[in-house]
């Protein structure tokens, strides 16, 4: 089998990284592989991969016709069974490919892109939005066949893109287990010196990209609701990812509040697994997500997760049921969560305990990446 990968970038985000162990399976399994790219990323993924000899092709510079007209190519002489795009820009081109040659097209679907939420961001143009909406309704007619990472997903794209729930199948997106977890007292220490915290305090981590979806600002609210009794608790902060369009937003807050609680934030980090299993609790606020894979990450790592409601981490989460939800942007309740499981160690052995069983049962990467391949295989024999 025969297989062209083509995305944005190899860049920080989930897709990029789920989609990074799927190819390690598959070049085990026998599969072939080739990986185009449309742009290069300083973080991320791209030095990995290239080290590690996968066929990997940068486009030239260009626009949608030019780089339309360049993954044509490709595909016209490597001849693959089965073309996969992953995101909005990447898709947009292989979509226009088939202008130029003709080939079977699958593509991933990884994020609510249209979610309501996305209308609300500051620094998003609704209006262009709107307009790349009409045109993903549009061009999607092309596509032979879509998979969803969440059933949420599934129906999002149902509703948003009129796509017929027939061409969209869903398979939830696996991580890799935890080479720590057996560690975690001596990772934990080690951590801690390196950041000058006590080997005493309490460590609630954030991991995603300064992006208005993540609500990093929710935490910092719910931080400065709680600050008194987070330090009485001896809690400390890390926040994990690159800077992102909330930068200067958060930067603005944290220079107009005079928060005591100490936090530290320590951008794109390479060490995350590393950096979970070191320590305590794990936050996520975000106002919607795809699958949320980081928390899947967490819960691996046996940490206890408190997160927002939203409808894809209920479903995510729905072996789990010793998670914290609160109220989506409503801080004064997630301040609460806070100071709940910082003040209750018995509760948060257990709500890791049963957030690595769901790992466990639901969300092992060979039992997904084997689910991926089981559905390639099964569509290039329809083909047949």
């Amino acid at each position: 089998m025969k297989l062209l990968y083509v995305q944005d970038s190899l860049g920080t985000g989930g897709a990029e990284r789920s989609n990074a162990e799927l190819w390690y399976y598959l070049r085990k399994e026998g599969v072939q592989i080739k990986i185009v790219v449309l742009s290069h990323r300083k973080e991320g993924i791209e030095q990995e991969i290239l080290k590690e000899g996968f066929d990997v092709n940068f486009l030239e510079p260009g626009n949608l016709i030019s780089h339309s007209k360049q993954i044509s190519q490709v595909i016209k002489n490597y001849k693959p069974d089965i073309v996969h795009s992953s995101l909005y820009n990447a898709s947009m081109r292989v979509r226009m490919a088939k202008l130029f040659t003709s080939f079977y097209h699958v593509e991933s679907l990884v994020n609510c892109l249209y979610d309501e939420v996305r209308f609300k961001d500051p620094k998003v143009n609704s209006f262009s939005l709107k307009v790349y909406r009409k045109i993903d309704k549009y061009t999607q007619k092309g596509t032979d066949k879509f998979i969803a990472v969440t059933n949420e997903v599934k129906k999002h794209y149902e509703k948003q893109l009129n796509i017929p729930a027939s061409k969209i199948d869903f398979i939830h997106r696996g991580r890799k287990d935890n080479p720590y977890r057996h560690e975690k007292q001596e990772v934990g220490q080690q951590l801690r010196r390196e950041l000058g915290f006590a080997q005493d305090d309490l460590i609630f981590v954030h991991v995603g990209r300064q992006e208005y979806q993540k609500a990093h600002i929710d935490i910092l609210k719910a931080i400065k609701e709680q600050d008194e009794k987070l330090q009485q608790l001896h809690v400390k902060f890390i926040f994990c990812g690159r800077n992102g369009n909330s930068t200067d937003v958060i930067e603005d807050f944290l220079n107009k509040e005079n928060i005591k609680t100490e936090m530290r934030f320590l951008g794109h980090r390479t060490d995350i697994y590393r950096i979970l299993v070191a320590s305590d609790v794990f936050v996520l606020p975000s106002l919607y997500e795809g699958i949320g894979g980081v928390s899947i990450e967490a819960q691996a790592a046996e940490l206890p997760v408190i997160c927002s409601d939203i409808a894809v981490f209920k479903e995510v989460m729905k072996g789990n049921p010793y998670i914290e939800f609160f109220e989506k942007s409503n801080f004064d309740d997630l301040g609460q969560k806070l100071v709940k499981l910082a003040g209750s160690p018995a509760l948060r052995e257990k709500m890791g305990k049963e957030g690595r069983k769901n790992y466990i049962n639901n969300f092992q990467l060979d039992s997904i990446n084997r689910q991926v391949l089981d559905y390639y295989k099964k569509l290039v024999e329809e083909m047949v």
